[in-house]
């Protein structure tokens, strides 16, 4: 039960985590969007024609990873009792997951039609490309969470 309450805070902690980031630039999220998306938002003048550059975006998602873990080993500590490395790394893993999944499901898939990008470019979420991009991307996540997990573990057995 306390594992599936952290998995509701944890994508509730996302989604606010997106809402502020996107309150005053939306455009920040541009490499998010899908190529078919971005396009033909370049060709309607919306978006930049050069798209933010990769290395804003690496620094930006690599500081979300380090507060998420810092969040996630303090809950996994204090919440669950966790004090080893290997069931930290684990249940944070899990928790990555859940939330990368409700990433590609919800934000990017069934949300995506109350998108203003997506309303402005006239594209579907589901799709095809756009289903595939967010598929790739939810990939590159799970693997992110290899990275995410032991962190969470070293801080966990650090505490």
């Amino acid at each position: 039960m306390v594992f599936f309450l952290e998995c509701v805070v944890a994508c509730v902690l996302f989604t606010a985590a997106l809402e502020a980031l996107a309150a005053k630039r939306r455009e920040v999220f541009v490499n998010d969007y899908p190529p078919v998306v971005t396009e033909k938002l370049r060709a309607l003048g919306i978006v930049a024609e050069k798209p933010p550059a990769r290395k804003s975006d690496i620094i930006r998602k690599l500081i979300a990873v380090v507060v998420f873990a810092l969040v996630i080993a303090l809950a996994l500590r204090h919440f669950n009792g966790i004090t080893t490395f290997s069931q930290a790394a684990l249940t944070a893993y899990l928790l990555w997951l859940v939330v990368d999944w409700y990433d590609f499901l919800v934000v990017d898939i069934l949300m995506a039609p109350f998108d203003k990008f997506y309303r402005l470019a006239k594209v579907s979420p589901v799709e095809k490309s756009a289903v595939w991009f967010h598929c790739k991307a939810s990939l590159r996540g799970m693997v992110l969470g290899l990275v995410f997990a032991p962190l969470v573990g070293l801080i966990v057995s650090l505490l």
